[in-house]
């Protein structure tokens, strides 16, 4: 549950990103329909294949919902024309927001999709209210498509939307239309802790346990009816459960909520609201889940009910006249413009009002800002009052103690200094020592950040690189780093980070300590710096500043073996310039020296930070690949391979025509090979690109 959860948060997040993309959707038409249900032969029915499909019975609807003249029938046949309109779908599929109740769907003969089982209608009808989502084949265009509908219940047929979509744009629309509401959810869910919370420090108040209450059921009753839950939670009947429970519910914790603040007249009526509601909800839910009857019909029965309730909440707690500015009014007006939005909800689910796409989430979300605000005017109220509580007590305590602590304060001071005397030298030592064993000046200026300023204690320092933004007088001195030519650089400064701190310790003490600092860390630093030149100088290849063929050989062995052991894919490609040799008897040696840092620098720019090129010698480079999948190499190869044939080489202003390179690429994924197997395999795969004519990519899977 806590992964689904996290996945659907993602998506959350991430909708507002794929609302952006663009897609393409088209409606279906030419609607009929046709009361009854076909004969069988052989499986399938005989109204979808000719003279059947043509018959006169069949009858012209603008849409596929509720069709005229049902009388007693359970059955209806819908076909319409699929989009003919030349635009070519990967995976095409056919979107449906919802469908009352169970359907069967027919494409060339064949039953290409079912939600529910005809065969046990007479036990079971209902699965719930999901949108679905039809794979069509490729070749659909201009054919037509049959849809058998089952309903038992008030509405019959294929309710929202019917539009043709390529099933990764799917994705996007239901994503772009849900996101809003999941995030709405949620901040209600986020409420709900926040009114719980108080109501579990005001018990004798309830009305914030009734808030809690409230705003939970209106979260759970947005997510379950959210299409975008559906990727994550695909029960549809568990969802409609939830979705009932929730929605049954809001009557009656509103109405506990008012009747918390109403007096006796009114707190008994809205009781009894409670209380009616209430009863609904146990035995609608208990019943249905009993089999005695379906959960689907108690929704319209239930809709009556409450718009009745609605008027009747509003009245009453219009008639409690709550002060200006109370939580009473806020509540109240809230609770009203959600009544507004839910009246209306219901008026197009039950086709009183035609259908739109009406988005509830927004009075939640008001009613959520207003919770929100309440539990803040009160977290203040709180505060307010604890903060009163706690100057009171602080200043009781300050006039018994102050003496003591004056007194504990010297003496903490005279054992403070002693021990800081001994434990300066060491300290120092030991941050030496440290500095001793780093890698490079990255790792030993993090460590001079993090633990310089433990050796200058009590005096509060820090150590920053630049000294910009600073003020002048909080520099106390700086570590100096001896470059190849003699010269200092400044490595990084000590600043004083309170000013007070300093006379904490004597001065003669301070400037003593400094200098030690400076002398005995600088000639570390340097010793470093020496080091990770000869380090860099033995791995760099000095014309283009790519790692060099003894780097390569030492990476590629290793991330063969990480490949290996952790079974993962690793790909290799080897790049070549074409005719290096004539572009460099044509132009010159230094032009060609321009050529190789020039695809040097493209490469930099061009792969992840993970993988690793190196010139390999001469005209070829190469490059790592960890955890890369042949067609991503490839692709990475391809791209890169047409970005240099488009570059126009200009050297000292003269423009010298383009270049292109061949490329081979290997990729490892046996997990039984050595690395110069993997490099065998792509010097061959890069051999015959140069068969094959050069400025082109070939591959070998390994």
């Amino acid at each position: 549950m806590t992964r689904y959860i996290l996945l659907l948060l993602l998506l959350t997040l991430l909708s507002p990103a794929f609302a952006m993309h663009e897609y393409e959707s088209e409606d279906v038409s030419d609607w009929q329909y046709r009361w009854g249900d076909s004969p069988f032969v052989n499986g399938l029915p005989q109204w979808i294949s000719a003279p059947q499909n043509v018959s006169a019975d069949w009858t012209n609807i603008n849409s596929p919902v509720k069709p005229p003249n049902r009388n007693e029938h359970n059955t209806v046949w819908f076909k319409a024309k699929l989009p003919d309109s030349g635009h070519q779908y990967l995976h095409p599929v056919l979107y449906i927001t919802s469908i009352d109740l169970m359907a069967e769907v027919y494409l060339d003969n064949k039953k290409i999709y079912q939600f529910g089982d005809f065969d046990q209608k007479d036990k079971k009808t209902f699965y719930g209210w999901p949108w679905h989502s039809i794979s069509l084949p490729t070749d659909y265009a201009g054919k037509t498509i049959y849809f058998r509908v089952y309903s038992n219940y008030r509405d019959i047929g294929l309710w929202g939307e019917v539009k043709l979509f390529e099933q990764s744009s799917l994705l996007f629309y239901v994503l772009k239309n849900a996101y809003f509401e999941v995030l709405v959810a949620l901040f209600s869910l986020f409420v709900t802790i926040i009114t719980f919370a108080f109501s579990m420090m005001q018990k004798n108040d309830r009305h914030f346990l009734y808030l809690s209450a409230f705003s939970l059921t209106s979260a759970l009753m947005l997510l379950s009816e959210n299409h975008a839950v559906q990727f994550v939670f695909n029960y549809p009947l568990f969802r409609v459960y939830l979705l009932a429970i929730s929605y049954y519910a809001l009557p009656v914790f509103i109405c506990l909520l008012l009747s918390s603040w109403s007096s006796a007249w009114q707190k008994n009526w809205l009781k009894k609201i409670a209380y009616f509601h209430a009863s609904y909800l146990v035995i609608a839910i208990i019943l249905s889940m009993l089999g005695v009857i379906e959960l689907a019909p108690t929704f319209p029965v239930f809709d009556a009910l409450f718009a009745i309730s609605i008027i009747l909440i509003i009245g009453l707690g219009l008639s409690l006249r709550p002060s200006p500015g109370s939580d009473q009014q806020f509540v109240m007006l809230s609770f009203t413009v959600y009544g507004i939005f839910l009246l209306l909800d219901m008026g197009i689910a039950n086709s009183v009002l035609p259908w739109i796409n009406l988005d509830i989430s927004i009075a939640a979300l008001i009613f959520a800002l207003v919770l929100m605000l309440i539990s803040l005017r009160h977290y203040s109220h709180v505060q307010k009052a604890l903060k009163e509580l706690n100057e009171h007590l602080e200043i009781k305590v300050s006039e018994r103690t102050a003496t003591l602590h004056a007194y504990a304060e010297a003496e903490q001071e005279r054992a403070e200094q002693l021990h800081r005397l001994n434990m300066l030298g060491a300290k120092l030592e030991e941050l030496n020592s440290r500095l001793q064993g780093c890698h490079d000046l990255n790792e030993a200026r993090k460590i001079l950040v993090r633990k310089l300023p433990e050796v200058f204690l009590p005096v509060e320092i820090k150590v920053a690189a630049s000294i910009e933004n600073q003020p002048f007088d909080s520099v106390l001195a700086q570590i100096e780093l001896q470059e190849v030519d003699g010269s200092y650089s400044v490595f990084v400064h000590i600043l004083l980070a309170n000013s007070s701190s300093k006379l904490l310790i004597p001065r003669e003490n301070l400037d003593d300590l400094i200098s030690r600092v400076k002398l005995r860390l600088g000639v570390t630093l340097s010793s470093i710096k020496l080091r990770e030149e000869l380090q860099r100088f033995s791995f760099e290849d000095a014309l283009t500043g790519l790692r060099n063929r003894r780097y390569f050989d030492d990476a590629l062995y290793r991330e063969t073996q990480l490949s290996n052991r952790q079974q993962q894919t690793l790909s290799l490609l080897i790049c070549d310039i074409d005719h290096f040799k004539r572009f460099n008897d044509e132009y010159g040696h230094e032009a060609g020296d321009y050529v190789l840092k020039t695809l040097a620098h493209l490469m930099h720019e061009f792969f992840r930070e993970t993988d690793i090129p190196c010139r390999y010698g001469g005209e070829e480079f190469v490059v790592i690949m960890p955890s890369a999948t042949l067609a991503n190499a490839v692709d990475k190869a391809e791209a890169l391979r047409n970005t240099i044939a488009k570059k126009s080489i200009e050297f000292n202003g003269e423009y010298l025509g383009h270049i292109t390179i061949s490329i081979g690429v290997a990729n490892l994924s046996l997990h039984s090979l050595h690395s110069e197997q993997l490099l065998s395999e792509a010097d061959k795969a890069l051999y015959k690109a140069k068969q094959l004519g050069r400025n082109r990519v070939e591959s070998v899977q390994i």
